[in-house]
């Protein structure tokens, strides 16, 4: 996108290049070619603009942001080792016990209203959990969940705005998103967050 811009920017100087030499340098000849080569330019213009908007339009209302990669290990049937490492860094690794065939990260989001979106303000969130849970009920009522905290706080910022939503005109949901998926040893699972919550993927291979 970044490209985008700068070959956007770039084709805008050139028309405003060809204006102002049309206008500096008469001549009926000379003054077409440089209103016609001003034209081209800015119909290219035009037409990487629009494209810019439409992808800050889809990043913005649909666009995914890595976070995190999960693995897992198995120890016993009932039980796993889950180690998430942040994408913004190997060094915030941290390896978890947790009990059940699935694993789930929470945490909060505050979802903006679509005019900031659209300009390119992303919805605030921050993960605060990892836990393990059981895809059966029965089995989930027997065990106490197994949660560990991925923030030692709680998120206050998330709070003050979640209790002062009905009063911020540019603040359209504060809530809690949540994400689970099964255990896979093996498999690399990224966590993302997109405008709305968080999701869980496997990673390409």
């Amino acid at each position: 996108m970044t490209l985008l811009a700068v070959a956007t920017a770039v084709v805008w100087v050139l028309v405003l290049l060809e204006v102002v030499s049309a206008i500096r340098r008469p001549g009926p000849v000379r003054t077409l070619k440089r209103l016609l080569a001003a034209a081209v330019f800015a119909a290219l213009g035009t037409l990487l603009g629009s494209l810019l908007i439409l992808l800050q339009l889809f990043h913005a209302f649909a666009g995914e942001t890595l976070i995190a990669r999960v693995t897992t290990v198995r120890r016993s049937p009932a039980a796993f080792e889950l180690r998430y490492a942040p994408a913004s860094g190997e060094a915030l690794a941290r390896t978890v016990q947790l009990e059940g065939d699935q694993w789930a990260v929470s945490g909060g989001i505050v979802k903006w209203h679509p005019w900031l979106a659209a300009l390119g303000v992303k919805s605030y969130h921050k993960p605060m959990r990892i836990g393990g849970q059981f895809s059966q009920i029965a089995k989930q009522r027997a065990r106490p969940p197994t949660v560990y905290p991925i923030e030692p706080e709680a998120d206050r910022f998330w709070e003050a705005l979640y209790w002062a939503d009905p009063h911020l005109p540019f603040v359209e949901a504060v809530y809690g998103s949540s994400a689970y998926a099964y255990v896979e040893p093996g498999v690399v699972q990224e966590v993302y967050v997109t405008p709305s919550g968080y999701l869980i993927k496997r990673a390409a291979r």
